[in-house]
């Protein structure tokens, strides 16, 4: 995770095709209730004091010129196994998901988008967002039943961007302690 970046603007183009490749996650019945938030210029100055990130974070992750906002929308999942052909297991219902897919397909996107940064040379950052988000996603205009799962900071890497955090201070846990087959 980068967490110095360059102030260079991203080329917009740049940005949208990232988003668009990272939209075609994995989607629970073909759902398509992710969405992303590109964020920059003073749409992203009013989310970072709002969310209090800018006391949060130092200048080189406040420095990344794109922040984008995953959202997932689960009235599009209980929306779409109401329908007839995914009707009949009660999902049209969100208590019922017992693992609600719009969060985890969300995260796969996510996780596209962050692979695609790394791929294309950017640098990237995802975060969470601890302090009003929801104050946030209003002043965007997100409809009230959407979520938020994070935000993800996106620019060129600064050059003296280097690892840091628990990714330097803990050690990555053995394969044999976390890979299992057959039985835990």
């Amino acid at each position: 995770m980068t967490r110095k970046f360059q102030s260079t603007a991203l080329a917009p183009e740049l940005v949208d095709g990232l988003l668009d490749l990272a939209r075609r996650a994995p989607s629970a019945g073909y759902s398509q209730g992710v969405h992303f938030l590109a964020l920059s210029g003073d749409a992203l100055a009013n989310f970072w004091k709002v969310t209090v990130g800018d006391e949060w974070f130092d200048e080189g992750v406040l420095a990344a010129p794109v922040v984008v906002l995953p959202l997932a929308d689960p009235n599009a999942y209980t929306g779409r196994y109401a329908e007839a052909d995914k009707a009949g297991h009660g999902l049209e219902i969100a208590a019922n998901w017992e693992v609600p897919f719009w969060l985890t397909d969300a995260a796969m996107a996510t996780q596209n988008l962050l692979l695609l940064a790394e791929e294309r040379g950017l640098g990237a950052l995802y975060f969470g967002i601890f302090r009003n988000a929801r104050l946030a996603l209003d002043a965007l205009g997100v409809p009230d039943h959407v979520l938020q799962v994070g935000a993800v900071a996106l620019g060129w890497r600064a050059a003296t961007d280097a690892p840091s955090g628990s990714a330097i201070t803990r050690p990555r846990r053995d394969r044999i302690e976390v890979v299992h087959h057959n039985r835990w």
